[in-house]
């Protein structure tokens, strides 16, 4: 059973968090084969004030 974990910022909309799923159950499908109901993805969503980037938390960039 293939999973696939993305971790990103919060910042995004459903739309565009919709089009990321689909992608990637997409490509796992298209390259691995396994049933449709095997593929798993999730988006991990840190708000951006969690999150840094050499030192600088994100919603400071």
């Amino acid at each position: 059973m293939p999973e696939v974990i993305v971790n990103l910022a919060t910042g995004r909309t459903q739309e565009q968090k919709d089009k990321l799923l689909e992608g990637i159950f997409q490509v796992v499908k298209d390259v691995t084969g396994v049933p449709d109901e095997y593929i798993v993805v999730s988006l991990n969503e840190t708000p951006k004030e969690h999150k840094s980037r050499g030192g600088v938390r994100y919603d400071k960039l």
